[in-house]
């Protein structure tokens, strides 16, 4: 009965104690060549790695302090009427052992970025083994009451969800409710997507910050050097990891003054932006530019982008053929007056684009399309609508009669054959003065309607299609 009676005893007392941070592990210098230390705090310890960027410091294109003054219309990804400070911004990666979301996903290294004046500052924490978990969560929860805004890229949907798991799991309460997510990505999206073959942080740096790493360790091997390393215990295997976080993080900043000098209408050399945009910007890129500063009501901005672009295509066509996705540039462009309201903008674009593929076998229709709809529902000029329906429908059924018709085709083709019909009607009905057509009254550049249009010519029909 005694025995039972003192294993009662032991276990009540250790219910009832608090628990007990584990003592603090000597360095023994280990870290020290990574330029790391061991970080001891009451709530344990672990290893954080710490480097101080001053004024001065660049990042490929960009002077880090520049951030200071373009911080401000950051604002614009959530709320113009915020007030955006550089030292309220906390930059944020994560190195992790895997790729999923879930509980079995660790963040065995975060990397943290924050301004103190023009200085910015990286700190990197890295768990030795699980244990060390619970003191770099808490050191992470302290600091947080400081920032407004996580910069990250990726992080709203992997990194911060990720870290918000491992708060629950060490039953720890994360508070994040004041804090906007700011994520680069689907910003670079934006604009890169069609002009870079990839939108990872690493390739964006190097073509449009004008970053390059050297013999840079990829992300995706975080995870296995990590695993060499609690299997070896040498810190010398993490070399590469700290310093890829670390690129990682200071990217950011250096991503965060970029789009703010777009929103704000200066480059990188500090001159207004949209100037000698032939040289900084390919044709694409160009109109995502100011597609996206449209989408965050910059409307001064994106206009400049787009006027400007509208002069670089009717230039480019002048001396060169327009490409296939230069002309699909033009005709999105085109959509955008439209959309603007600004008509001869679009209407020279559209005429542009009929004069750059005449001659071409794979010639889009839709400039056809939209200047047919333009002039007899907005112009009201049946006669100019009906001799581009019918020079739209000369030029398809001369395509279809080169290559086996299909489906969508003669859909294509009686949908046409139904708009000049019903021009006709109109054409009938209308007087002369409403159907003459003075075509330099909008502004087109020499536009031979006339001779675009063609008698229509009834389909051919061929023996083999008689058997069929």
């Amino acid at each position: 009965m005694s025995g039972l009676r003192e294993r009662l005893g032991r276990l009540k007392g250790t219910s009832a104690a608090q628990p007990v941070p584990p003592p603090a592990p000597e360095a023994g210098g280990e870290w020290a060549p990574l330029g790391a230390h061991i970080h001891t705090s009451p709530a344990g310890s672990f290893v954080m790695r710490r480097r101080v960027y001053g004024a001065d410091s660049v990042h490929g294109h960009y002077r880090l302090r520049e951030l200071a003054d373009v911080a401000p219309q950051l604002s614009a990804f959530h709320d113009r009427d915020a007030v955006v400070r550089h030292e309220a911004l906390l930059f944020f990666d994560t190195e992790t052992t895997g790729l999923g979301v879930g509980a079995g996903n660790v963040p065995f290294m975060v990397g943290i970025g924050y301004y103190t004046g023009e200085q910015l500052t990286v700190e990197q924490l890295l768990i030795r083994n699980p244990a060390e978990e619970h003191a770099m969560l808490v050191y992470v929860q302290e600091l947080l009451p400081r920032f407004t805004h996580v910069v990250s890229y990726n992080g709203r949907t992997f990194d911060w969800p990720i870290l918000k798991n491992r708060y629950v799991l060490n039953r720890l309460q994360l508070k994040d409710d004041q804090l906007l997510q700011l994520d680069l990505l689907y910003a670079s999206r934006s604009l890169w997507r069609n002009s870079l073959p990839s939108c990872r942080l690493s390739k964006v740096e190097e073509s449009r910050l004008g970053f390059d790493r050297v013999d840079d360790v990829p992300g995706s091997l975080a995870p296995t050097l990590y695993f060499q390393y609690l299997a070896e215990k040498d810190p010398k295997v993490l070399s590469g990891v700290f310093v890829h976080n670390e690129h990682d993080v200071v990217t950011l900043a250096a991503l965060a003054i970029h789009f703010g000098k777009l929103l704000e209408g200066s480059d990188s050399d500090g001159v207004a932006a949209g100037e000698d945009l032939n040289l900084k910007l390919d044709l694409e890129e160009h109109f995502r530019t100011g597609a996206w500063l449209e989408k965050m009501e910059r409307e001064e901005r994106a206009a400049y982008y787009f006027n400007s672009l509208h002069e670089r295509l009717l230039q480019k066509g002048t001396d060169e053929r327009l490409s296939e996705g230069d002309m699909s540039t033009l005709l999105q462009l085109a959509q955008t007056f439209k959309k603007r309201g600004d008509y001869t903008r679009a209407v020279a674009l559209w005429n542009h684009a009929i004069r750059m593929q005449q001659g071409s076998m794979t010639e889009e229709l839709e400039a056809y399309v939209e200047l047919a709809m333009h002039y007899e529902h907005r112009e009201k000029q049946i006669g100019i609508a009906l001799e581009y329906a019918e020079a739209a429908w000369s030029r398809l059924r001369r395509r279809q009669l080169l290559r086996r018709q299909d489906r969508k085709e003669e859909e294509r083709e009686r949908a046409w054959e139904k708009r000049i019909d019903r021009l006709n009607e109109k054409m009938k009905r209308s007087s002369p003065a409403k159907s003459a057509k003075p075509a330099a009254r909008y502004g087109q550049e020499a536009t031979a309607t006339q001779a675009l249009r063609k008698k229509r010519t009834p389909k051919p029909i061929y023996a083999s299609e008689g058997l069929i």
